[in-house]
């Protein structure tokens, strides 16, 4: 059952009032009971009906779209209500906090809320809407520069924004033109940390992409599911559509003081959805563009950044190699300023020539008189790199030969950072020398390492070492380099998915040249981190291989990302790393390919209660099976058949998909199959209440398990009896094979089934021994999907446990 969300008491405000009289009403209508509303509701147990219709907790808005199905309303009749219910929770929580504070003599915050400690943030009765929890109160400022230096009169007007201003507003940042690396972040991000303790509800930051090189600006959607996780929002109760995760994000937002920080904005329509509601919290927005309609409709303070002042760059030279050696030079300090044209980020790349050197600064100057005609001025055509490829230029030169190649290498990478490892495939070198020649990168400021061992070039420098790249290289080397990348992330990918996935069908990836060594993975935590460190880089890749016509590596790779995909469900790369595996195994005629990538697009929109796409997808996926004569294939699609029919209520249908699905892989002998298939068809079965059933289908399972043996099947089989046979009331049967599977995951190490078995055992021993034992139970299966990182699964531990 999802989580449920507090009620704040039977009382309730008047639309809570209203709902819950609209839920009993409709039941009773129907002549139904509340346990003949548990099956098509979805819901484990009776219970959760009777809060809802008492008051005692709000119903999660998936449960009222379930109730607006089954009763046949209007789309959105009951939803409209609830959120209203939970406005008016939110404004009376508010006003109370208001009332608490004034009753002890404390201040209020900004927007005349309480101080936080007004508002006892654990109880039940405070939830926030939407399934979201107060927890660690989130601080996603980026680390701060030491260099920062100048923009005086800038901080004093985002001061002053601070002190006037009551309501959100944002202050756009942009530098002339939409120059880039002006030093608009490093602005926002230093008078963010200098005023960050003035907000208690914590910071949110997220880079927009909107003027990144290679890339797509990040669409609002995206931003709002990070920043809605980071609120507390648990990822199965995300909302499917923008508009409504913008108006959670609002509503979250509307009793906290916190500072949003949104980098590299390309449009206003990218940030609207984005700005709080409300007053209490400060937007900052940095962006090339002007936004001029951010000021025009949202009143947005505009702050335009210019070049440093040449004292400022005199300040920066000395922040970066020294005063003494400014002091000492004045003249030279003052036209190697002159030189990088008063830009942040050339005067950075040249001190760091400079002090590596130790050199006169005379002698620099000299070597940029040489290239005075790229440096003098910006040019005035709009190409904003010229005023500092000079620059750039003689740093790249000063490289030994292979840090250049590496450098240009990095160039053709789209994704947003690059590994230690993924560097050296892409340059077909070890890992150990790839690393040497990072470091020399990033001693020369021409990377930055974001991340222990992950490294990204600022937007002007990937520009720039794209250039190089086209100017320098064969389109063949170039080839070459995204062929090893590709190869790389794909062999990397199914060693993650081995250890992710054990169950999963074996791939045999296009083979990779020898000099590129794949990663390899200790166990489940391992792959999964890593899958989720490379997870935007894995995308690129897929979209990279395409572009490089290499399509068989293209439509494998998202199949590799299968498995992560299923655990972690990001629905948007899952969905459209496939459609571009799916064009590419067209392209190349493997039909077979295209029946697999089909099913797994199904497998994406089912959990997305897409059930009418999954259906297509599942059905196009079966027909080519079908055509192609892979018999494990239609029988698996069946299957899944089985499992879209059964929330739609079409109980034959699903019964007659899981039996032919029995049949084939009966026929070819496919005992893996066979166990899952008959522990599909007892899920079904638990599902609709007919637990001796289940428990019957689970039992041959494990019969079967047991004998090929499939000692993974096997504990899935056991743990399921489990479950079964405890809502039989056969509890010492039940916690002897909950006992008996709990020893085999642990023995296995497999985490996942465990937390799911310590979850099942905790019902067990809520019926035998009472809260206590059960909460333990509960305990340890937190701690285990916090540590493997499902956050689905970790929130409806919390909410049992009543965390």
């Amino acid at each position: 059952m999802p989580p449920a969300e507090a009620g704040g008491g039977t009382g309730g405000t008047a639309a809570h009032l209203a709902l819950r009289v609209a839920l009993r009403r409709l039941r009773r209508q129907r002549g139904l009971s509340q346990r003949e509303l548990v099956r098509p509701l979805h819901l484990a147990s009776h219970s959760a009906i009777a809060d809802y219709e008492s008051g005692r907790r709000m119903p999660p808005a998936d449960i009222v779209t379930a109730y607006e199905r089954y009763f046949s309303l209007q789309p959105g009749e009951l939803l409209r209500l609830r959120e209203r219910a939970v406005t008016e929770r939110a404004d009376a929580e508010a006003r109370a906090a208001l009332a608490d504070a004034d009753a002890e003599g404390r201040p209020a915050r900004a927007g005349g809320r309480a101080e936080p400690e007004a508002v006892p943030r654990s109880s039940e009765a405070t939830r926030p809407p939407g399934g979201a929890r107060r927890g660690a109160v989130p601080r996603q400022l980026p680390i701060g520069t030491t260099l920062f230096t100048g923009r005086v009169r800038d901080l004093a007007r985002l001061d002053a924004m601070l002190e006037e201003t009551s309501a959100p507003a944002a202050a756009v940042i942009s530098a002339i033109g939409g120059m880039a690396g002006i030093g608009k972040t490093s602005l926002a991000v230093h008078w963010a940390h200098r005023v960050r303790d003035r907000f208690p509800d914590g910071d949110l930051y997220a880079d927009l992409r909107g003027y990144h090189p290679t890339g797509s600006p990040l669409a609002p959607d995206d931003v709002l599911g990070m920043f809605l996780g980071a609120l507390g929002v648990a990822r199965d109760r995300m909302p499917a559509t923008m508009e409504e995760q913008a108006a959670l994000y609002r509503t979250l937002l509307a009793d906290r003081s916190m500072l949003v920080l949104l980098d590299n904005a390309r449009t206003v329509e990218q940030v609207r959805p984005l700005l709080p509601g409300s007053g209490g919290c400060v937007v900052l927005v940095t962006s090339r563009s002007r936004l001029a309609g951010l000021a025009a409709r949202e009143g947005a303070h505009r702050i335009v950044l210019d070049l440093l002042t040449a004292e400022e760059s005199a300040e920066l030279l000395g922040r970066s190699i020294g005063r003494a050696r400014v002091e000492a030079e004045p003249r030279a300090a003052a036209a190697l300023a002159q030189r990088c044209a008063y830009h942040p980020l050339a005067l950075r790349v040249a001190a760091e020539r400079v002090g590596a050197h130790g050199r006169p600064l005379a002698d620099t100057v000299s070597e940029l008189e040489d290239r005075r005609g790229r440096l003098d001025v910006l040019i005035p055509d709009g190409d904003e790199t010229s005023a500092v490829r000079a620059v750039f230029s003689w740093s790249y030169d000063a490289l030994p030969d292979a840090a250049r190649e590496l450098f240009r290498r990095i160039g053709l990478h789209d994704g947003p950072d690059i590994s230690g490892p993924a560097a050296a495939a892409l340059a077909g070198t070890s890992g150990r020398r790839a690393e040497q020649l990072l470091a020399l990168l990033t001693g020369a400021h021409l990377l930055q390492e974001s991340a222990p061992r992950r490294y990204r070039p600022h937007d002007l420098l990937r520009l720039y070492a794209r250039e190089r790249a086209l100017a320098e290289d064969t389109e063949d080397l170039r080839r070459a380099a995204t062929r090893r990348l590709s190869g790389w992330y794909l062999h990397s990918a199914c060693a993650a998915r081995v250890a992710l996935s054990p169950g999963l069908p074996p791939m045999r990836p296009e083979p990779v040249e020898l000099a590129v060594t794949p990663m390899s993975f200790a166990g489940h935590a391992e792959a999964l981190a890593w899958f989720e460190a490379e997870l935007p880089n894995l995308v690129a890749a897929t979209a990279a291989a395409e572009s490089a016509g290499l399509y068989r590596v293209a439509w494998q790779l998202p199949t590799a990302l299968y498995g992560f995909f299923d655990l972690r469900k990001y629905y948007a790369e899952w969905v459209g790393t496939h459609e571009t595996a799916l064009r590419c195994a067209r392209h190349v005629g493997d039909r077979e390919a295209e029946g697999r990538i089909l099913c797994n697009i199904g497998n994406a929109y089912l959990p997305m209660h897409r059930l009418d796409d999954a259906l297509s997808a599942y059905h196009k996926s079966l027909a080519i099976f079908r055509e192609v004569g892979y018999r494990q294939g239609e029988a698996k699609v069946l299957g899944n058949l089985g499992s879209t029919y059964d929330p739609l209520g079409r109980w034959d249908e699903a019964a007659d998909a899981h039996r032919l699905s029995l049949a084939i892989f009966r026929d070819i002998g496919d005992r893996y199959g066979e166990a899952l298939t008959v522990t599909n068809m007892g899920e079904m079965h638990f599902r609709q209440q007919r637990f001796a059933e289940a428990a019957e289908q689970h039992r041959e399972a494990l019969a079967i398990s047991r004998a090929i043996p499939d000692p993974h099947g096997e504990g899935r089989a056991v743990s399921n009896l489990c479950a079964a046979l405890s809502r039989l009331g056969e509890s010492d049967d039940a916690l002897r094979y909950g006992s008996e599977a709990l020893a085999l995951f642990r023995s296995l190490g497999d985490r996942y089934e465990e937390a799911v078995l310590l979850t099942r055992l905790g019902d067990v021993h809520e019926d035998i021994a009472g809260h206590e034992a059960a909460d333990e139970c509960r305990r340890l299966a937190l701690a285990l999907f916090e540590e493997i990182g499902d956050d689905r699964q970790a929130a409806q531990v919390r909410d049992l446990l009543g965390a």
